[in-house]
């Protein structure tokens, strides 16, 4: 006569579960940047994009919060869509150039978490938009030169939003390791999944032991 497996149907389910919660974080909304000044001098400045490729653009914004390593946001300079919030900043896509730049000192690490949203647009002819982060300094003549191993845009690291019929797709690219890093946030159901999944782990393994 056929007896179930009980113990490895949990594990089975177990492992759906964390499946799908790691499948949920390449799709999350929210990601973590984490950008290291060690090797950019002594100062300079932060410099924040969220440019449309093309206006009018299916809108989109950038949410920045959690933000650590800033200095005195007092100093921050906005130009375009970017309004500051209870601390943080929402950038929109509503104009062709929307630019956060900030004076600070360079040394130790400078991190935040991005949430991009807006409306979804399924059409072929949707357009991103791109987020940028680049640091810069003075050359000395009232300009400003790239910092690190920049992009020749000037850009650090980027990420592109793509509206599509769903909730959009992101895709990253940085230009040096040495200074940012990009992970994905989770999103709670994420969490809860992977949480259930661990404890489905759990409870077979104490059913097995006491078996």
């Amino acid at each position: 006569m056929f007896k179930p497996n009980y113990s490895l149907t949990l594990r089975h389910a177990a492992m759906a579960l964390a499946l799908s919660a790691i499948a949920g974080l390449a799709s999350a909304q929210t990601l973590h940047v984490e950008l290291n000044t060690a090797s950019l001098g002594s100062s300079g400045f932060l410099d924040l994009q969220f440019n449309p490729s093309s206006v009018p653009a299916t809108f989109a914004s950038a949410t920045i919060s959690h933000l650590t390593g800033f200095g005195d946001l007092s100093g921050v300079s906005t130009q375009g869509n970017v309004l500051q919030n209870a601390g943080g900043f929402v950038f929109g896509n509503t104009t062709d150039y929307n630019d956060l730049f900030q004076a600070m000192a360079f040394g130790g690490k400078v991190s935040f978490d991005v949430t991009f949203g807006g409306l979804s647009d399924p059409s072929a002819a949707a357009m991103p938009s791109k987020f940028a982060v680049s640091f810069l300094g003075s050359d000395g003549a009232g300009g400003y030169t790239s910092l690190g191993n920049a992009d020749p845009d000037g850009s650090l690291m980027s990420i592109s939003w793509q509206p599509t019929a769903g909730a959009g797709t992101l895709s990253s690219a940085i230009t040096d390791q040495t200074v940012a890093n990009i992970s994905a946030v989770p999103e709670p159901s994420a969490w809860a999944m992977l949480g259930a999944g661990l404890a489905l782990v759990g409870f077979a393994r104490r059913r097995k032991l006491a078996a």
